[in-house]
């Protein structure tokens, strides 16, 4: 969103003192420094509030308030904390952008941040009554979010040599693994068929999140190296034959009948997906050997 603040802090046009940060969540320090270790919590992803907020991105936030929180109480000395998250006007929220605040405590810190309530004259039986949800039918899907998220590795031992490719694909709760492996292949070929196998396994016509830690597949997309190589009749700029042209032509078919968008992750860091994808991309290199 074009003039939120948080935005603009995920998009680094205003500085910020991170705590953590993944694909999807982003922790940092907040700016009023009232209380030591005092974090806000918020998706990339521009959500208003929680009402708006797809649940999966819920689930993510709430995953890294635990993880941050935990991390305070284990390893910074903290005792306890206080989690927190103003929804709508009416309940104080000052940015309109989804966040969760992380207080960290200690036992006797004299800090009193759960409000003094006035009291309620009505029985509790009555407003149970009142306000009790009704009984769903069916259960809602865990994820209720439109889009497929799609993680991809791919791996070689020797370049050329035995390789392996790993997708996991996650859509509305679901996930699907899928994984393969060649006895002579090259790492960039890898890379390309894991995401080529996850692609052709969704329907025609879904939102797709692709993520990857190959720059040589993730920028042939962002910064128009295909374009640019079939204007040249499958040629690079220095005129030579740009590699592994089936599989691209594979992969430009499987993303013309999608919405797709690549992101750059960091390999081998903290990604549990791509670290997920990277051991089983492996494991069929094993299978091989």
């Amino acid at each position: 969103m074009k003039d939120c603040v948080f935005c603009k802090i995920v998009a680094g046009e205003i500085a910020c003192h991170k705590i953590y940060e993944d694909d999807f969540v982003l922790a940092f320090l907040d700016i009023a420094n009232d209380l030591r270790g005092h974090t806000l919590v918020i998706p990339k992803k521009h959500y208003e509030s929680v009402m708006t907020c797809d649940d999966t991105t819920l689930s993510r936030v709430i995953e890294v308030c635990k993880k941050v929180g935990n991390y305070f109480c284990t390893q910074c000395g903290f005792e306890g904390y206080n989690l927190l998250s103003n929804t709508g006007k009416a309940a104080e929220q000052a940015v309109p952008h989804m966040h969760f605040h992380i207080f960290p405590r200690m036992i006797d810190d004299g800090i009193e941040t759960y409000p003094t309530l006035p009291g309620c004259s009505e029985d509790l039986a009555d407003v149970c009554k009142a306000l009790k949800l009704p009984v769903e039918e069916k259960t809602k899907p865990f994820d209720d979010s439109e889009e497929v998220v799609l993680y991809t590795d791919g791996a070689c031992s020797g370049n050329p040599g035995a390789g392996g490719w790993a997708a996991i694909l996650s859509f509305k709760g679901n996930e699907k693994i899928l994984s393969g492996g060649e006895e002579m292949t090259t790492n960039n070929r890898m890379e390309l068929m894991a995401v080529i196998a996850g692609l052709e396994s969704v329907k025609s016509g879904q939102r797709v999140q692709v993520f990857s830690d190959s720059a040589y597949v993730v920028n042939a997309f962002n910064q128009n190296w295909l374009s640019s190589w079939q204007k040249n009749n499958w040629k690079t700029a220095g005129k030579g034959e740009v590699q592994n042209k089936d599989l691209w032509q594979r992969l430009l078919k499987a993303v013309g009948e999608l919405d797709v968008t690549f992101n750059k992750v960091k390999g081998h860091a903290d990604n549990v997906y791509n670290n997920r994808c990277d051991e089983l991309a492996r494991e069929e290199i094993a299978k091989l050997n």
